[in-house]
């Protein structure tokens, strides 16, 4: 990140937004709508503590492929740092790092366990076994093309020295290689496809990210784990991969993406504290911005600011809402989406059927219970977001309309209305 005691714009997430700005300039204004439609979806959902209850229990579970391209034996880094690296993110994504220990008092209830976690891919895309690493001997010493940190997209691509992308529909695929320029003035450390598909970007590669096989993340190979020897000033903690990981689910870097950009550009997150610029260093003391209400100094705990290695330990609640949001509206197929609820049994039937069932059939249920006791039946779609609620009586049958219910899995949960333990939890699948 230091070279020449200049401060490097290690990142190249700037680099690709402008690159998506010159093919469609209407992007930057539906990037603002976007965050915007976000957060004042987590203001919403603040308002109804039932879908929030709801909404927190389900996880996501986002497959990953390393692709290792290397031209020497240090730069095919050994499967350890891909384990460690996988830690770190994990640990950073559902906020169980000992790094959270860097966070001042004054951040502590901001910061959030963004329930995505990262799984090494277990089947290739032909169904054959893996260990979600590939390796590509490449007669490319580096992708870097300047002295200035400039950077080619060859990693990406077989017959240019690189490797072609698994779907990434369906996986993410991180390119590990050489970034570094010989004598290089500064240089890119990482960058990620931030997530596109804006309504006026028919006929200009409209799923530019979701179905190209540019999108993904590429990082510098001694960045990736703990403690590269070849670890270029400080970065030995594995937060390069994290903060790449944050572009890749929609986020800005905390001052809002322009170097230098002032007060008035933001990052569109409602609770990272405005900053003019980025930091560099642990300074506890910046406060870069001054705002009118609730004025607080400058996140340089976050994983979006660039400080990282040694003060980094944090995302906030609401860029992790943002970056679920990313991958249930930009993301749809990339992860698997886990729902965990305390349930309780105590002689408690619910026989559901049919399961699956053709769309607009109906759905019978039959609640078997020692009392004529009410119930709450709940339908959630993969989004967390409350479809149906109906209250019915234990040992009757019962039968619910599917007629507004798109072809799609949901969750049923049938909880006690008294108490509100839940007894039982499904999947239905409506074709």
């Amino acid at each position: 990140m230091f070279s020449q005691n200049e401060h490097n714009d290690f990142c190249g997430y700037q680099h690709e937004i402008e690159k998506i700005k010159a093919r469609n300039p209407g992007y930057e204004k539906w990037q603002n709508q976007m965050f915007q439609n976000a957060m004042y979806g987590y203001l919403s959902a603040l308002d109804n503590s039932k879908r929030r209850i709801v909404a927190d229990t389900i996880s996501y579970e986002i497959k990953v492929v390393y692709h290792i391209l290397h031209n020497n034996n240090d730069q095919n880094i050994s499967e350890t740092y891909i384990v460690q690296q996988m830690e770190a993110l994990n640990q950073a994504f559902r906020k169980t790092t000992k790094d959270t220990q860097r966070i001042r008092e004054i951040f502590k209830k901001t910061a959030a366990d963004t329930k995505i976690q990262f799984v090494l891919a277990t089947t290739d895309p032909d169904g054959n076994p893996t260990n979600g690493i590939t390796r590509t001997a490449t007669t490319k010493t580096t992708f870097a093309i300047n002295t200035f940190g400039a950077y080619s997209t060859d990693m990406k691509y077989s017959n240019r020295g690189g490797k072609t992308a698994w779907d990434p529909t369906k996986y993410l695929n991180i390119w590990i290689c050489n970034m570094r320029f010989p004598n290089q003035v500064s240089m890119t450390l990482g960058f990620a496809t931030p997530p596109t598909g804006s309504p006026n970007w028919v006929g200009l590669g409209a799923t530019k990210d979701t179905t190209d096989l540019e999108t993904g993340i590429v990082a510098h190979f001694s960045t990736v784990g703990y403690n590269h020897p070849d670890a270029i000033g400080k970065n030995v903690e594995g937060l390069t991969m994290i903060h790449e990981a944050g572009h890749y689910l929609g986020l800005r870097h905390t001052w809002g993406d322009f170097p230098s950009s002032g007060c008035s550009v933001d990052d569109g997150i409602f609770d990272t504290p405005n900053a003019r610029d980025r930091n560099f260093t642990c300074n506890r003391n910046a406060n870069s911005c001054t705002d009118a209400i609730d004025d607080k100094p400058d996140m340089i705990e976050n994983y979006m600011d660039y400080a990282l290695d040694g003060c980094a330990g944090m995302f906030t609640n609401q860029q992790a809402y943002m970056m679920r949001f990313i991958l249930n509206n930009l993301r749809i197929g990339i992860p698997s989406r886990k729902i965990t609820l305390d349930t309780i049994n105590d002689n408690f039937e619910a026989v559901i059927y049919p399961n699956p069932l053709a769309n607009g059939k109906k759905l019978q249920i039959d609640l078997k219970y020692t009392t004529n006791e009410n119930f709450n039946i709940k339908i959630i779609d993969y989004c967390g977001k409350e479809i149906m609620n109906q209250k019915v009586m234990a040992n009757q049958t019962h039968i619910v309309n599917t007629d507004a219910l798109a072809s799609a899995a949901y969750f049923l949960i049938i909880s006690n209305e008294k108490t509100g333990k839940i007894n039982a939890k499904k999947t239905i699948i409506i074709q």
